[in-house]
């Protein structure tokens, strides 16, 4: 079968596994080398480049944030219109893709290096921590081209039906990272700045072995000039359907931050050292749940276009179970032996013991809801649905604001634990009654 009889004829089972386990696996991956990342700069650096690293991967981020955004707005759109059988509109979206990949690396290139001082500094750093921080920040945004076209065409190269040569990819550029962090960090000492070329110049390799599938004869998605060229509602409708993943890939570091300081606010640093614990855990199973919703969404986007929504409630249905499926077991590990995960992150530490215990206890009953809140919000996105989307996710930043720093006042550092849970738990509810609404209109 050619890609559209397969998205078309092909099992569901077979079409969601082919997309979502090599996804599952180049998230699993990308995971592991950022530790890595870590450790490099933990291990050489000590803790001036940790502290200058922290205050300045949240400001990075957004490059990732914006990538995602273009990339899973024009993804969505591009396989709906494979879907419908319209190619020519579908190329006339990825090639504005391509346009504004280009102008957001201008502008971030041009502003982000002029202004990162200035953000690190009202961020609070000063002396070697800032000189250190703002080395990283700046050729961060120097560079930022190489992230921005990796993040954004390792999601359009999967929804073109190459979901395993993407993975592929990233493991190439995930040792390729590893590989420079210990020449520029170890043997040359560059600090951080040699961390943060590694990591631009690993994004460069990811990108553009991406980017050139476009601009072979290989794809009938070919980028040229001619479908360059912006059109005000082509760009509004990615902005429009990528919303979400901008908002989902701000929302862990929004999170951290919310978590750091209201456990500073009622608690002890001690506190803090547990939830990086707590949120290290999280981060695996998160990355799991992010491969189903980046796996499943060309099959719901591609069968959504092309009007077999019997097909699209079937993959949504087993991206929910599996997701499901995944945070069961996940709990049974972390409520069953919660040691083995303070073990991994802290090694045996008597002191910080008890109190990551609880926190895990407390905080982890809401894991199978963080889960059905991601693949749900990715869902939206993938059939068009961006509005229910950024309700889903805008709204979960917002009330996790209100809610965490109420409930520490209320309740103290268990109330901080609790809060993330309680939030998810409700816009579970509110997924669930959008999810039958769409069926029920769909029938």
């Amino acid at each position: 079968m050619n890609h559209t009889q397969a998205m078309l004829e092909a099992p569901v089972s077979r079409l969601f596994w082919r997309y979502t386990l090599p996804t599952i696996a180049s998230m699993l991956v990308t995971g592991i080398y950022v530790t890595i990342d870590g450790m490099f700069v933990g291990h050489f650096l000590g803790e001036t480049g940790l502290a200058g690293i922290m205050l300045a991967y949240p400001v990075g981020a957004l490059l990732y944030a914006v990538g995602a955004l273009i990339g899973m707005g024009a993804g969505a759109l591009v396989s709906i219109k494979l879907g419908e059988g319209k190619t020519a509109k579908a190329r006339e979206l990825l090639g504005n893709a391509f346009s504004l990949v280009l102008l957001s690396a201008l502008f971030f290139t041009l502003v982000g290096s002029v202004s990162a001082r200035h953000i690190l500094i009202w961020l609070g750093a000063e002396g070697e921590v800032l000189e250190s921080a703002h080395d990283y920040l700046f050729w961060y945004f120097a560079l930022c081209i190489f992230p921005l076209i990796s993040m954004a065409f390792s999601t359009l190269l999967r929804n073109d039906g190459k979901p395993a040569f993407v993975t592929w990819v990233l493991i190439a550029g995930g040792v390729i990272n590893t590989l420079l962090d210990y020449l520029f960090i170890v043997v040359w000492d560059f600090g951080l700045a040699g961390a943060s070329v590694a990591t631009m110049l690993s994004q460069a390799v990811t990108g553009l072995l991406c980017l050139q599938h476009f601009f072979s004869g290989k794809t009938a998605l070919r980028i040229d000039f001619e479908q360059m060229r912006l059109k005000l509602d082509n760009c509004l409708n990615i902005s429009r359907v990528g919303l979400p993943s901008l908002l989902m890939n701000l929302y862990l570091s929004i999170v951290l931050t919310l978590h750091n300081t209201a456990l500073l606010w009622v608690g002890t640093p001690l506190h803090v050292a547990a939830y990086g614990v707590v949120s290290y855990t999280e981060a695996f199973f998160y990355l799991i749940f992010e491969g189903i919703a980046l796996g499943s969404q060309p099959v719901l986007s591609f069968n959504a276009g092309a009007g077999r929504m019997d097909r699209v409630r079937q993959t949504r249905n087993l991206a929910m179970a599996v997701t499901l499926l995944t945070a069961g077991l996940g709990l049974l590990f972390i409520y069953g032996r919660p040691e083995w995960a303070l073990y991994i992150f802290a090694g045996d530490n008597p002191v910080l013991s008890p109190v990551a215990i609880e926190g895990m206890r407390l905080y982890f009953w809401g894991l199978p809801f963080e889960g059905l809140i991601l693949v749900g919000a990715s869902f939206f996105q993938a059939i068009n649905k961006p509005r229910e989307a950024s309700i889903l996710t805008g709204t979960k930043l917002l009330l996790i604001a209100a809610v965490i720093y109420s409930f520490a006042w209320l309740f103290g550092v268990p109330g901080v634990w609790v809060s993330l849970a309680c939030v998810s738990s409700v816009l579970t509810l509110w997924m669930v009654y959008s999810l039958v609404r769409i069926d029920s209109q769909s029938m």
